[in-house]
């Protein structure tokens, strides 16, 4: 142990490496012990901490700010903070160099303060890096008008799971021929390699923003209006339903809450929020309101951003389906009648037509979602992720489907990392 310690602090300098377990935990999340924290400042650091965990067998798991030590029991938490400066900001591409360890929340204000908007929602708000947010590579409440997170990501540097450096992309718009490895890369949760620059895609800043809630006793009724906005072809850039129970961090107040976010011009958005306001009040809403002081829009974001970030958090215990937007009015009254009275832990993104389930802690998720998946399915849609394949093979009793996606995700794995040693926490089948 003390020779790994040793090589490490050759690597990267001696104050950035830890192996004390008190001045390890605020970087570790998990049960596992790793023999050291390790602090990278450049590409060329990292390249050689693989190379050396490579040549020792030793596991790494990689993150902005806080390391899952699941499966690294004697290996390497890979913090990537130093590695956290806007390097570039190309004014006339419209295109932003970063490195992967700055806080995503930090990037999108320093970007705002520069008139730049990088619209990608963070995963949690207080520990997402924006290296993170292309690993992870999810898709937000505001996919339906800006695109999915992938479709940001014009490039990166990164560090292979056996240590070598390559660089991909460029600032074109149109840079893929052929197989599009760039945004193969995104969603892999840093198990085909650790990115250390990455080039992203930037929109102006828009002119106004705001924000219109309302609040309904029923879920089914508050639906209802988001169906009237999508018949009147009214897509706001967010659309969502949150519980009673849920919105009380975003907005206290009685009954469930509908948030609708507004980026764009300001005479226009004006005119659309006293539409929307107005198909609100119409279909039964109470409070309605159209908010527009910034500091009161911002706070009300910030709090759909933590009751996101708490569902993010605890993934074992939500449950998460897609159907058509149109059809989730009738998902809604087919899931009352499997779960019971709708009344906590429901987020409902309009636009996307997803609905997110804060499981009770004695909830059996995999009976639930099997119940689920089957509605979902009757509707054209289906349980989100690898569980929902995976509970559509089961109801076709089609096992070689499922043999079949397992060991390809397996077998691209292994051909990334033949030594198995890049984030043994993440699992591509879970």
């Amino acid at each position: 142990m003390s020779n790994t310690i040793s090589e490490l602090k050759g690597i990267v300098g001696d104050n950035y490496v830890l192996d004390n377990p008190a001045d390890m935990a605020q970087y570790l999340k998990g049960d596992g012990k790793p023999v050291a924290v390790v602090f990278p400042g450049d590409a060329e650091e990292v390249s050689k901490v693989v190379k050396y965990a490579n040549a020792q067998q030793l596991k790494i798991s990689v993150a902005g700010a806080v390391a899952d030590t699941k499966g690294l029991e004697g290996g390497i938490a890979l913090v990537m903070n130093r590695m956290n400066k806007i390097l570039e900001i190309d004014k006339k591409n419209f295109v932003v160099t970063v490195e992967p360890g700055m806080l995503h929340q930090d990037f999108i204000q320093k970007l705002e303060a520069d008139g730049y908007l990088f619209p990608v929602e963070p995963y949690a708000v207080d520990t997402s890096s924006v290296g993170g947010c292309f690993a992870i590579g999810d898709s937000d409440s505001k996919s339906f008008n800006y695109g999915p997170t992938r479709t940001f990501m014009m490039g990166f540097e990164m560090v292979t799971p056996t240590g070598e450096i390559m660089f991909i992309g460029n600032k074109c718009i149109k840079n893929v021929s052929g197989y599009d490895f760039i945004h193969f890369a995104v969603g892999s949760q840093g198990t085909f390699g650790i990115f250390t620059k990455i080039l992203i895609k930037l929109l102006p800043q828009p002119a106004a923003k705001r924000a219109i809630v309302a609040r309904f006793d029923c879920l089914q009724k508050a639906n209802a209006t988001f169906s009237t906005l999508i018949k009147r072809h009214i897509h706001p850039d967010r659309m969502n339903l949150v519980s009673k129970d849920l919105a009380q961090e975003i907005l206290p107040g009685e009954g469930h809450l509908v948030l609708i976010d507004l980026e764009g011009f300001n005479k226009s958005g004006t005119n659309l929020a006293n539409e929307i306001a107005s198909i609100f009040t119409l279909g039964g809403g109470s409070d309605v309101a159209i908010i527009e002081d910034k500091e009161a829009y911002e706070k009300i974001i910030s709090g759909w951003l933590k009751v996101r970030q708490g569902l993010n958090n605890a993934p074992d215990n939500v449950l998460e389906f897609a159907v058509g937007p149109m059809k989730m009015s009738q998902a809604l009254a087919q899931l009352k009648a499997i779960q019971g009275e709708l009344n906590s832990g429901v987020v409902i993104e309009g636009l996307l037509g997803v609905a997110r389930l804060a499981l009770p802690k004695d909830a059996d998720k995999m009976a639930l979602a099997a119940k689920v998946n089957k509605m979902a399915m009757s509707l054209g849609g289906n349980v989100t992720g690898l569980l929902g394949h995976k509970l559509m093979c089961d109801m076709f009793n089609d096992g070689e489907m499922w043999s079949e996606t397992t060991g390809l995700l397996s077998e691209l794995r292994s051909k990334f990392d033949p030594n198995g040693i890049l984030n043994p926490g993440v699992s591509l089948l879970a």
